[in-house]
């Protein structure tokens, strides 16, 4: 099954577009989920930052070595 992916920046359109692509055989239109309240990883990521949750290391190898001596 092939997907086709439509970025409509104009909302009004929407119910039109919908009765016609509806009207085409073996086309069906999927609802997204919305994904209220859930953080992208980036946002996660800024505010561990903005939390004082982050690690630094004086300089590349100290990182290397810490990297290193997780699997021991």
């Amino acid at each position: 099954m092939a997907q086709l992916i439509l970025n409509i920046e104009n909302p009004a359109i929407l119910p039109s577009l919908r009765k016609v692509l509806s009207a085409l055989e073996g086309v069906s239109i999927v609802k997204q989920p919305k994904q209220a309240g859930k953080k992208s990883e980036l946002d996660l990521a800024i505010e561990e930052a903005e939390n004082g949750e982050v690690t630094h290391w004086k300089d590349v190898d100290s990182l290397i070595a810490h990297i290193n001596s997780l699997g021991k």
